[in-house]
């Protein structure tokens, strides 16, 4: 595995997050500590999304082997991830971080641990080697369909290896048009052809039989990519179509989640599961709590040293503008100046929606960006 200078360089800041699955507990003994690793620089980063839904599922499975009375003692895998987290726990004591080789290091140790009950399609020193992607970015390809990925995807093929789910939203729904009230029936813009020959009560399911077709987010683009034929006129005018409502859907639904999304997340998932969800060239760690019940972990970097209280992030919505911060005992903060006691928080509530907010601007930027490359590859 390599060891470079520059991953010598690199550090992550660290955090330890106090939590319960019990919203009025105050008994310590129900509360859970996990150290979590944070993001200061814009980026995928998958390594942060799959290192902390290790560590809370960790604790998920220790939880429930407490109420069966038995004990974690024997189980490789569950030891392994204890050790990992007593190295954490060791350098945010002394260091408030830890070096990008170190958290390599672990990771290819648990490895080897993982792989023992799985039958790889892919040579262990090949995922051995492909470990610093996890930090530099992985290239996935979501299937439009069903809500996962690509299973030869080096991403999928690492999460699966580690037992996590690997999810995203942005799925077509095959029977009800969400998108009605801004769809229309008008023919696109950018193509000119005859009112008889452009189909207008069929659109959205063409658009379903089109996207079912090719499934996968690359083939759509290689879709788009299609080059017109000089012989075929009638065909040329189904390609133009055809492209012209995929980027039709794209548009509409830039944020990169729909209502049939959410749904099938939360028929997949089980209660009290921690995932690595995928949007917006994000990788983060998604926790369903109990039906319809979904938490976003917050790692960013900006929300440290100003209140530890902030933990969890609700995502029940496309739009996300109801969305509220809650604590670690999933106590929503409603409003930030004066449910956060004196002296919790070195900022004001302000600050603290402004970096909801230039979120939220930095994934509508990023989903306007990649409509734009669709558009300019189709044309």
């Amino acid at each position: 595995m390599p060891n470079s200078a520059d991953s010598a360089q690199v550090k992550f800041q660290t955090k330890i997050v106090n939590w319960s699955l019990d919203y009025s507990s105050n008994d310590s003994e129900s509360k859970i500590t996990t150290p979590i690793l944070l993001q200061d620089v814009n980026g995928p980063c998958p390594l942060i999304a799959m290192v902390n839904s290790l560590l809370l599922n960790y604790e998920i499975q220790i939880r429930n082997l407490s109420l069966q009375g038995k004990s974690a003692t024997g189980n490789a895998k569950l030891e392994g991830v204890a050790d990992f987290k007593k190295v954490l726990n060791t350098c945010h004591k002394n260091f408030g971080s830890i070096e990008l080789n170190k958290v390599l290091s672990q990771i290819g140790d648990l490895l080897l641990i993982y792989k023992e009950d799985k039958a790889l399609n892919v040579e262990i020193d090949k995922l051995l080697n492909a470990l610093p992607s996890l930090h530099t970015g992985l290239s996935v390809n979501p299937n439009l369909t069903n809500g996962d990925f690509a299973k030869e995807d080096l991403a999928s093929v690492l999460f699966d290896v580690f037992e996590l789910k690997f999810k995203h939203g942005w799925v077509i729904n095959q029977i009800e048009n969400e998108n009605a009230d801004s769809w229309g029936h008008d023919k696109p813009t950018d193509v000119v052809v005859d009112n008889d020959e452009y189909p207008k009560e069929d659109e959205y399911s063409q658009l379903v039989e089109l996207v079912y077709k090719l499934q996968t987010f690359d083939q759509i683009q290689d879709f788009l990519l299609t080059e017109e034929s000089a012989e075929s006129g009638q065909n040329n005018l189904q390609l133009a179509n055809n492209k012209a409502l995929i980027n039709k859907w794209i548009d509409l639904n830039r944020t990169q989640l729909t209502k049939i999304g959410l749904n099938r997340l939360n028929y997949e998932l089980n209660e009290e599961e921690f995932i690595i969800f995928f949007r917006n060239n994000h990788f983060n760690t998604l926790f369903k709590k109990a039906d319809s019940e979904f938490y976003l972990l917050i790692t960013d970097s900006s929300f440290q040293d100003k209140s530890n209280l902030i933990i969890w992030q609700s995502f029940n919505s496309i739009s996300g503008k109801d969305d509220l911060f809650f604590d670690g005992d999933f106590l929503p903060i409603l409003d930030i100046d004066q449910d956060l006691p004196p002296g919790a928080s070195g900022i004001d509530g302000s600050d603290y929606l402004l970096v909801k907010q230039l979120q939220e601007e930095e994934d509508a930027a990023m989903a306007k960006e990649m409509q734009q490359n669709y558009n300019r590859k189709a044309k």
